[in-house]
């Protein structure tokens, strides 16, 4: 019989300003994660503090930071974490990764909009 999957869904977020080990403050968020499978349940706490390159565009989206905690909890799963193990839960999230693809898409649609100015007749 197969393993059932866990089942990921966050249910709450605070953000606000973290103290870090060194003192500093940190903005971030605490994601409240809800993770279950079959009867068990569980709920995670990940504490998301953002990087200090983080663009006002990565700060603001909130679906891309909590995709990020829930990202980190699967690859906790993965890796043979279980939630009932108590753990600190502590990630530093930065801005996405661009594929070459997707520069090369925005790049497409910069060059058709001019092509488009320069073209009218």
């Amino acid at each position: 019989m197969c393993e059932q999957l866990w089942s990921m869904r966050v249910s709450n977020g605070l953000a606000a300003h973290f103290k870090t080990p060194d003192g500093s403050s940190r903005e971030g968020t605490m994601w409240s994660v809800n993770l279950t499978r079959g009867e068990e349940y569980y709920v995670a706490m990940v504490k998301g503090l953002l990087t200090d390159d983080a663009t006002k565009a990565t700060r603001i989206d909130t679906t891309y930071q909590a995709q990020t905690a829930m990202q980190y909890l699967n690859d906790r799963l993965n890796n043979g974490w279980h939630p009932g193990d108590e753990t600190e839960h502590t990630i530093h999230i930065g801005n996405p990764l661009r594929t070459s693809t997707s520069v090369s898409i925005q790049c497409l649609r910069r060059w058709s909009a001019r092509w488009r100015r320069i073209c009218r007749w």
